[in-house]
């Protein structure tokens, strides 16, 4: 199914999903489902993401006599992982006291029966899924053994670079190239081989590793439909017969379907075409009509909305029961600096102590955030500067941001289950923790707002109210306007400091 399904008793969410037509005569017409032990909307959409992914993996095993991989394959799989997490952690290892303790938790973890299982299995079959491979029991024991090894030559290199030590690990290119195992590519075309052309020319350009993810969900919700993942036996009745599958029988609205759906599908063969290998985009003709709502209210937030969060943001840490420290930091200051700067939630979490920076302007220091596709995700891909609002200084968001040890604000480089943390992952987890606090504790429960990108709506209306012109605005909030002379010249600190004073404080009654 598209999305994770809540349970109306217990609001815990679950992954379903119905065996696919080729496979319902040999495992019948049933419905696979499974908890996702969650009752946070934003939390189970990722992991219905990942058990997405799994499930493709069960249904291939089920269509595919399983093959014995060589361990030289095993090794250049585990590479995979190995040259990730060395990305992943390649300028902030973290302290060197959090590898010595992963150290340890390694040994604990391999003395336990089944504990490589349970801590590398879903590494491994992700492994297997991203490559196309069907193995034995026995080749994914073998492989989940190999990233046991390859986790702990990571956790060795990061001790390494936590204590000074950037020099090449002398053990890196231990691991074979995937590529030599590689089998020439049959003589027709796949929709996944469809999809993968689109993929690597999406993360090669830098973009996020997380739209590979949607997009492959509903690539394989087509092929489920279909019955088969032959591209060039697609024809435009049957994209135009699954969009009106998804309405009817999935239930998801005309406006879901055409915007995400059959958008996603006529971008991977819309590739297809352009690299040759289809001569047609099956799906480029088709439309899904839908009326644009109409809207009954303001996209941001009102006056008394805005300081309803505001005020209930600045309550003492104890009304907010067992949280992190970082989750409480997160719902502390991400809607005021949200409120100061109009950037996305995902952009904020996932800044570092190191974002931010000072000059001087006309003899004053003036503080500022940097947000940067180097810190995780940002949407346009470009590096921007927001001045700091003279009230967050005021309210002391510089101090608590020196006061901090280098590294992320609001989210922490602690691994999960001997795994290397995602910083994209961990501030959007971050950014809907703070979305389920707006919901639940300030009760700004209307659904025609978005709980965090409301503050982005709001500062473009307050920006037109104090006469930011729209250059500034942009600039300030990461929007790009198309036109080509918005690539000339720079938008300096000096201009948005000027352009960012003209927000007037926010009164909270009380403080």
């Amino acid at each position: 199914m598209a999305r994770p399904f809540r349970h109306p008793r217990t609001g815990v969410y679950y992954f379903r999903q119905r065996v696919p037509t080729d496979l319902r005569g040999l495992l019948g017409d049933k419905i696979v489902s499974r908890s996702l032990r969650t009752k946070d909307g934003e939390q189970a959409k990722l992991r219905n993401a990942a058990e997405v992914q799994k499930q493709a993996m069960i249904w291939e095993r089920h269509r595919k006599q399983p093959e014995p991989l060589p361990h030289a394959k095993i090794v250049a799989l585990a590479g995979i992982m190995y040259r990730d997490a060395m990305a992943t952690l390649e300028v902030e290892p973290g302290e060197a006291s959090i590898w010595v303790e992963i150290q340890k938790l390694n040994d604990r973890v391999a003395a336990t029966p089944d504990g490589l299982t349970k801590w590398y299995g879903s590494e491994a079959d992700k492994l297997l899924l991203e490559q196309g491979i069907v193995t034995d029991d026995l080749s994914r024991s073998r492989l989940i053994a190999e990233l046991d090894r390859t986790w702990r030559q990571v956790a060795e290199q990061q001790l390494k670079r936590a204590e000074g030590d950037y020099s090449p690990d002398p053990k890196a290119n231990r691991f074979p190239d995937l590529s030599v195992f590689q089998k020439a590519a049959p003589q027709g075309v796949t929709i996944r081989g469809v999809f993968k052309l689109w993929e690597q020319d999406h993360l090669a350009s830098g973009k996020s590793s997380r739209t590979v993810g949607d997009f492959r969900h509903k690539v394989e919700t087509l092929i489920d439909y279909l019955g088969h993942d032959d591209a060039q036996r697609v024809t435009p009745e049957n994209i135009a017969d699954w969009c009106e599958h998804l309405k009817h029988d999935k239930n998801l609205t005309a406006r879901t379907v055409s915007q995400k759906y059959l958008t996603v599908v006529r971008v991977i063969f819309g590739i297809a075409v352009e690299k040759r290998r289809l001569k047609e985009n099956p799906a480029k003709e088709i439309k899904v009509r839908f009326v644009k709502p109409k809207r009954t209210r303001p996209k941001g937030f009102t006056d008394e909305e805005a300081r309803a969060i505001l005020a209930e943001a600045l309550a003492d840490d104890s009304v907010l029961g067992a949280r992190s420290a970082e989750n409480k930091r997160a719902i502390r200051w991400g809607p005021w600096v949200c409120a100061f700067t109009g950037a996305r939630i995902t952009e904020l979490m996932q800044l570092r102590t190191d974002d931010l920076l000072f000059e001087t302007v006309a003899g004053e220091r003036v503080h500022y955030l940097r947000i940067t596709p180097e810190a995780g995700s940002v949407k346009s891909g470009n590096y921007r500067i927001v001045p700091v609002h003279p009230q967050l200084v005021e309210m002391g968001l510089i101090e608590m941001l020196q006061s901090l040890p280098r590294g992320p604000v609001f989210y922490n480089l602690r691994p999960f289950r001997g795994k290397a943390p995602d910083p994209v992952e961990r501030a959007q987890n971050a950014g809907a923790k703070v979305g389920t606090w707006v919901r639940d504790s300030v009760k700004i429960t209307d659904k025609r707002l978005q709980p965090n990108h409301a503050w982005r709506h709001r500062f473009k209306t307050l920006a037109r109210d104090f006469g930011i012109a729209p250059e500034y605005s942009d600039a300030i909030t990461g929007h790009e306007d198309g036109r080509a002379s918005s690539d000339y010249g720079e938008t300096t600190l000096t201009a948005l400091w000027r352009e960012i004073r003209k927000l007037p404080h926010v009164d909270i009654p009380g403080q």
